[in-house]
């Protein structure tokens, strides 16, 4: 049954491939030269973002591994999360998330595959606390942008909940993350956006209807030592 799950799976990948195809900025990618740009531009590098909301000073820092070869030109990329919470110089909170990012060949593009493998949560004065279960975090197509670099987009709607004063309802989230050089250094802008839903459609899924909100925009750039 898993087998049958998994080569469907790959069956709509690829067909959703097709349709994709036309409609890139610059095109698909493949595995090579995505791994060609990806050690250009990411692999050993670190990403920072600060922002400050209500005094509290919130940095990510997005550690990029290097590639590790799975065989046939597929690769796989450990990727870790650091989120920090301070307020007034003290530790508030501390998130770690460790990734892994599968890239795969399918129908000559790059698809990744990817996972979370464990969760931290560390704050001062309570006991750590961890989770192993390794789960399944999305299907993303690779392309080229303009800039010399990649964009990484989510096949389809990550389920999020839209809040509207009190009352609460399903909408959906759309995925980019787009990575170029500039001025010797890597930066990466992730921007999600949520959409409002209408009618849902067994075989097609649920039709968009409007933004909700603004969009979500952090810009993370290369740290050096």
């Amino acid at each position: 049954m898993r087998k049958i799950i998994l080569l469907s799976t790959l069956l709509f990948v690829l067909i959703f491939i097709c349709s994709l195809n036309a409609h890139a900025k610059e095109g698909p990618l493949g595995v090579k030269e995505f791994r060609q740009l990806y050690d250009r531009l990411l692999a050993g590098r670190t990403l920072v973002t600060e922002t400050t909301q209500d005094g509290v000073v919130i940095k990510k820092e997005r550690q990029f591994g290097k590639a590790v070869d799975v065989g046939d030109g597929e690769f796989d990329i450990p990727v870790s999360i650091a989120i920090t919470k301070t307020k007034e110089g003290r530790l508030e909170q501390k998130t770690t998330i460790n990734m892994l990012d599968r890239v795969n060949n399918l129908g000559g593009q790059a698809i990744i595959d990817e996972v979370v493998r464990k969760t931290t949560v560390e704050k001062p004065g309570s006991e750590t606390l961890a989770t192993r279960e390794v789960e399944f975090n999305g299907l993303f197509r690779v392309a080229k942008n303009d800039k010399g670099g990649f964009e990484v987009h989510n096949f389809g709607l990550v389920p999020s909940i839209l809040s509207d004063g009190d009352s609460l309802s399903l909408s959906g989230s759309m995925i980019s993350y787009f990575c170029f050089p500039e001025n010797g250094r890597t930066k990466c802008i992730l921007t999600i956006r949520d959409y409002k839903l209408g009618d849902y459609k067994p075989l097609v899924g649920y039709t968009l209807i409007e933004p909700a909100g603004g969009d979500f925009v952090e810009v993370t750039e290369e740290v050096r030592p």
